[in-house]
């Protein structure tokens, strides 16, 4: 099935430990040769690879700090540190693929759902009481990937490196969706730039809920980053060291064409992979172009007839069964040893994280009253030390800078990704927040697609489905199946999305021998 993968292709770095590797190759895109290399730096705790030919690079799960850069939507001052967490594959970690994992919002967490349920080494059990200690994940994603997990500005454990003032520091007219997503742009490549036996490696954008616009526009920048600003279409102010900070990565990574400005298609060897858990690809017109169909549903009826006391992000679930879900995310975030079994390193060793290392730091409290939250992380601050009251070691979600109305072209950027883009979207059941069963009606009538769903394919697959969009010059498709979930497919179905995911990265060639 061709259409499945159509084209397969001053900052500081917080973390803890030296960790030293060597290794790490891979095809140049448009040209050949590799790079190999002996050193980065991380938080570790000590796991490494093994099988395969060649040295092993020896790569341990870290956590710190990556700094970025003020944005268009904010006071020039405003840099940020983006916490992350790292966890290797469990073998030969410097050919497997490197997934991203970031959920959505936009200003949630990602350490609130993707990494504490159902993906990483270690997981909580969505149904065990909420101050219950994580559990060994037999579905862990390392069996077959890297794992890269990184929290929004202000969101989770990162923050801010300046007072601010949103009422005025914040540039309401500017779209948040460029500067989100340059955002992460800008972590991923210093991640990879001082990870050497990672740096060629395919790359695989893992976005949940408004996720999906965010890898959609980190991957539209990315892929175009060599055309002209004043011809990137549906980038409004593309950040100024996009161009060159991607082609200094292309360069390390494939120095066989060093200094060549590469081509989309070339660009999606490396960046050529999205998995899109429940995704918004179009903001608030695809929801209200869901709400109609979704209240035609059956199995939504009981949820309408009383949305106060289901959740709708799995309507069969009670309020309450899903607010004890969120309060264990909660409660294992802002305790220091199920927080540390979550991430697998020492929280005391995480440059950045405890003061006075982390000064100067603010957090944007719109959600939250500080006091509630100080008391609510005294055993974090009892490990940690104290903060003042404009800060706070974790916060489940914020509201960012930016405007969030209006048509920014996230489906025509999405649309045009899928020619040389592997495509892997959830087909939730019971998800009343993002309804995926009219994705396919929205595309149809939303795009210059003819669309067709195939749940035949792929033969002999557990959940089949795929999505075929086609017109006059273009054939392509995306992998669509089903779960008997809610919106956090993590969280409902771990063991049948992780087998999805490792069947689908092998099929389109990110695990493929490197």
């Amino acid at each position: 099935m061709a259409s499945l993968r159509a084209g397969l292709g001053g900052v500081t770095m917080a973390g803890t430990l030296l960790v030293v590797g060597c290794g790490g190759s891979g095809s140049d895109p448009g040209g050949n040769g590799g790079s190999g290399g002996n050193g980065s730096q991380g938080a570790s705790t000590g796991n490494g690879g093994s099988g395969g030919d060649g040295p092993v690079a020896v790569l341990s799960a870290e956590a710190g700090f990556i700094e970025v850069p003020g944005s268009p939507t904010l006071g020039l001052n405003w840099p940020a540190r983006m916490f992350y967490s790292f966890q290797p594959a469990q073998e030969r970690p410097d050919k497997a693929p490197l997934l991203l994992f970031f959920n959505g919002g936009p200003g949630a967490a990602t350490t609130s759902v993707l990494l504490p349920y159902g993906t990483a080494p270690y997981t909580l059990d969505p149904e065990a009481p909420a101050d219950a200690a994580p559990i060994a994940n037999a579905a862990s994603f390392t069996r077959f990937a890297n794992l890269l997990y990184v929290d929004p500005r202000s969101a989770g454990f990162s923050y801010e490196l300046a007072t601010v003032d949103p009422a005025s520091d914040c540039y309401r007219d500017v779209p948040l969706y460029f500067a989100d997503a340059a955002d992460f742009v800008y972590v991923l490549l210093e991640f990879l730039e001082a990870h050497e036996p990672l740096r060629d490696n395919p790359v695989v954008i893992a976005g949940e809920s408004y996720g999906g616009t965010r890898a959609t526009m980190m991957l539209h920048m990315m892929q175009n980053y060599a055309r002209d600003s004043d011809s990137l279409e549906l980038m409004d102010r593309p950040p100024s060291w996009l161009k060159d900070k991607m082609q200094a990565h292309l360069d390390a990574a494939f120095p066989a064409r060093a200094g060549a400005p590469r081509e989309p298609a070339q660009v999606a060897e490396q960046f050529g992979w999205q998995l899109l858990i429940q995704p918004s690809l179009y903001g608030a017109e695809q929801r209200m172009y869901e709400a109609p169909m979704v209240r035609q549903d059956p199995d939504f009826a009981e949820y309408f007839a009383d949305p106060d006391a289901w959740d709708g992000y799995d309507v069969r679930r009670t309020s309450e069964e899903g607010a004890l879900i969120k309060e264990h995310a909660y409660h294992a975030m802002r305790t220091p040893e199920h927080l540390e079994t979550l991430l697998g390193v020492d929280l005391t060793e995480v440059a950045g994280l405890a003061p006075p290392g982390r000064e100067p730091s603010f957090r944007y409290f719109e959600r939250d009253d500080p006091a509630e939250i100080a008391a609510s992380e005294s055993s974090l601050r009892a490990e940690l030390g104290e903060l003042d009251d404009t800060d706070a070691y974790w916060l489940p979600s914020t509201r960012p800078c930016g405007s969030f109305a209006g048509d920014y072209g996230t489906l025509s950027a999405f649309t045009s990704l899928l020619e040389r883009t592997a495509t892997f979207i959830t087909n939730a059941r019971y998800d009343a927040v993002v309804y995926t069963e009219a994705l396919p009606v929205f595309l149809s009538e939303h795009s210059a697609f003819t669309v067709d769903v195939d749940r035949s394919v792929p033969a002999g697959a557990a959940r089949p489905g795929v999505v075929r969009l086609t017109n006059d010059t273009t054939e392509t498709s995306f992998r669509f199946p089903a779960y008997e979930s809610g919106h956090k497919v993590s969280v409902d179905a771990p063991r049948e999305l992780a087998e999805d995911v490792e069947a689908w990265l092998a099929e389109t060639g990110a695990t493929a021998a490197r």
